[in-house]
């Protein structure tokens, strides 16, 4: 009870200490009301509720209620998840270094840190997590498993892991190790074919998130670029599902392009005096050397406020999809007892004066869905091109990745192709070096999605889902039998239709297998590397930089 008694402390002292002002403010006078309420409430609850209640988790509760009030992106860190806001502002934490996710109910590894303990002991993409310690950990969600796998930095942990392809459970011995999660999880030099010749002198960058040092790591990257080919002829910068992070990292890696003294990103928060204004303060690294930013839906936040500023300083092209429209500003508040509140504190606007954020959450408070600002307001980019203040960042080329067709973004969902790479990587300890999905591999993916979906009694085909409700409802009917075998009938047909969709599919898919086999066995970094060539839109940024007077017309002065 003495943390009771601490916060209801806490509560009285804020109440009284708010009184003076409560004459003067009606604001605060409102603030000291709702404070006592709160309290004594709170303090009635805890001592005269029928059941006895916990008062961290009621407090909890309450935070919570509170929260859900406002936008998404403010929340409150306890203590127990404190090691979230070194992973946001630095990039650092103690633990093993890897993230997992929830499939068919089982803690499953989906992603492994270049360089981490979890790397080097040979875990794998794909591996159920059974035990930690003496712990069975396999529907273990959230907070709960980073209890066992981050902390004390030097603390030995001994995991057993499920693996497809082995009979019995395999055992790691692990000791946790500060992990650092880079920003810029690959760069190199790419190209594209012409004919017989292949032109490998566009620098690429792939820059995954935005903690502290991020600006640093791009230097690096364009430093490390200009040694492979002092005579690049562009340079591409992949915020492709970069959800964004510090301000001062974008700002920072913004830095490395712009000129200096450029306004990169200003904010408002509510009050009139509350507008902070950005600047570029040094030199770029690389002043002129054709840029292409390469953006999509997922890209956002930080992400795009560099998008932002290359396109209205006109400094680069940005090609692929609309941005996420993120323009909300949070900064992370200490509170009591270890505990951190992220808030959105202000707007953010590019050079230009747009602000990017998608949706109103005071109207959806109200009730209200609005989406998208008004469109129809122009803003002007440094040389004057029509920008505008819509849902996100719209590029200046635009490039969709293709579309599969909805059976297969179905097969994707259901996790099909992710357990299938799973299956094919248990059978091998090794991949070779030049792995392709040739017509085996992929006729053996066929018949792995058949045998799954049959001995699940899973129809991937939505029209045979209705076939199975018509069929159901006819049973209930007392159906002729004749009637019940025409449908059955029609649902193998629609299944073969299925599969012949997929085959059909085959080039996209190739792709989608080979990134997920391959991630089995090497690193983030080589994944990356070996995907670029069937990129479409990095091809599609690789050739514009190949085509001056098609970039330098995007980007020319409008009269």
């Amino acid at each position: 009870m003495k943390r009771f008694a601490l916060m209801f402390t806490a509560i009285v002292l804020v109440s009284i200490s708010i009184g003076w002002y409560s004459s003067e403010h009606a604001a605060y006078f409102r603030i000291n009301k709702s404070l006592q309420i709160f309290g004594e409430l709170f303090r009635q609850l805890s001592n005269d509720y029928v059941d006895e209640i916990d008062p961290q988790e009621f407090v909890q509760a309450g935070i919570d209620g509170m929260l859900k009030h406002l936008d998404p992106y403010t929340v409150y860190i306890d203590d127990e998840d404190h090691d979230e806001v070194d992973i946001i502002t630095t990039g650092v934490y103690g633990g093993l270094g890897f993230t997992t996710g929830l499939l068919d109910s089982n803690v499953t590894i989906v992603g492994i840190a270049e360089g981490s303990p979890a790397e080097r002991a040979g875990l794998r993409v794909g591996d159920k997590i059974y035990k930690i310690d003496s712990t069975i950990v396999l529907k273990t969600i959230g907070n709960e498993l980073r209890r066992y796998t981050r902390g004390k930095v030097g603390a030995q942990i001994v995991m057993q892991i499920l693996r497809e392809g082995r009979k019995d459970t395999l055992r790691f011995d692990l000791v946790r190790q500060e992990v650092t999660l880079k920003n810029v999880t690959y760069s190199g030099v790419v190209g594209e074919n012409l004919g017989n010749v292949k032109r490998q002198d566009i620098g690429y960058i792939r820059l995954e998130r935005f903690t502290y040092g991020a600006g640093a790591e791009v230097q690096e990257a364009i430093s490390s670029l200009r040694r492979q080919q002092p005579d690049l002829k562009g340079i591409v910068l992949d915020l492709r599902d970069n959800p964004g992070g510090l301000l001062d990292a974008a700002n920072a890696v913004s830095e490395m392009f712009v000129p200096s003294s450029s306004l990169i990103v200003s904010t408002r928060g509510r009050s009139a005096d509350s507008e902070h204004r950005y600047f570029s303060r040094r030199s770029p690294v690389e002043p002129d050397v054709p840029l292409a930013v390469l953006i999509n839906e997922h890209s956002a936040s930080a992400s795009e406020i560099v998008a932002g500023a290359v396109q209205d300083l006109d400094r680069g092209v940005l090609v692929g999809e609309r941005s996420f429209g993120k323009g909300l500003v949070q900064t992370i508040t200490t509170l009591p007892f270890n505990a951190s509140l992220k808030m959105t504190t202000a707007k953010y606007y590019t050079p230009s004066g747009r602000c990017i954020q998608k949706i109103d959450y005071t109207q959806r408070r109200q009730g209200i869905i609005k989406s998208a600002p008004d469109t129809s307001k122009i803003y002007r980019t440094f040389n004057g091109r029509i920008v505008r203040e819509s849902n996100g960042i719209t590029p200046d080329s635009a490039v969709s990745v293709k579309t599969i067709s909805p059976l297969l973004t179905e097969l994707l969902s259901r996790n099909l192709v992710f357990s299938f790479a799973n299956e094919y990587a248990g059978k091998r300890s090794t991949l070779p070096e030049d792995f392709t999905v040739t017509k085996q591999v992929f006729d053996e993916f066929s018949s792995y999605v058949r045998r799954k979906t049959v001995s699940a009694g899973v129809s991937l085909n939505p029209a045979a889902r209705k076939i199975e409700e018509l069929e159901a409802a006819l049973k209930t009917q007392n159906a002729s039998q004749t009637a019940l075998k025409q449908l059955a009938s029609v649902k193998t047909q629609l299944a073969a239709e299925y599969f012949r969709e997929i085959d059909q599919q085959r080039s996209t898919m190739n792709g989608v297998l080979f990134e997920e086999i391959l991630e089995r066995f090497h690193p983030r970094s080589k994944v990356i590397a070996a995907s670029l060539g069937s990129d479409i839109q990095v091809q599609a940024a690789v050739a514009l930089l190949h085509n001056p007077t098609r970039y330098a017309t995007i980007l020319a002065k409008k009269r």
